[in-house]
């Protein structure tokens, strides 16, 4: 599968998602509205910002037409949907790319791209861990984490 060119990251400025989809809810007269699940995994929509300079826009322009056929093939590209950056597989949506050039050299392109949400990647029982962790050092987690592994790699290691 082609990867996106190196050293090109969506900007963080204009980097935003939509949610998965996937849920239906229906009106009852007289009553609170009924919501049920019409299925589990879905696509969610990227809008992705590079900020690319002339030689950038060059190896861009060849990608999106040769290599991607115009966001019709599907790329790897690194988006952060909510574990941190890392590659998802993406198709451009069509009619929802844009470039144009700034004041100066360098060029915006602007595009939506559809990917899966890397939380599909857990298992029901991984998610709750997850959670409980979470509750369990009040949002804290990632100090204690670090904590162990410098326990574990450097403040063991004294003695040696």
């Amino acid at each position: 599968m082609p990867t996106l060119p190196n050293g090109f990251k969506p900007t963080v400025a204009a980097y935003s998602h939509d949610g998965p989809g996937g849920v239906l809810r229906t009106e009852i007269a007289g009553g609170a509205a009924r919501y049920a699940l019409d299925f589990e995994r879905g696509m969610q929509k990227f809008n992705v910002t590079l900020i690319l300079n002339k030689l950038q826009f060059s190896v861009w322009v060849a990608f999106f037409i040769h290599i991607i056929k115009k966001g019709a093939y599907t790329f790897e590209m690194p988006l952060d949907s909510g574990f941190g950056t890392e590659l998802h597989a993406c198709n451009i949506m069509p009619g929802s790319y844009s470039a144009s050039r700034t004041g100066g050299i360098a060029m915006v392109v602007s595009f939506v791209v559809e990917a899966e949400n890397k939380a599909y990647d857990f298992s029901a029982a991984e998610a709750q861990a997850m959670v409980d962790f979470y509750n369990a050092t009040g949002g804290e987690g990632d100090l204690l984490v670090a904590r162990i592994a410098q326990f574990a790699n450097q403040d063991t290691l004294v003695l040696s």
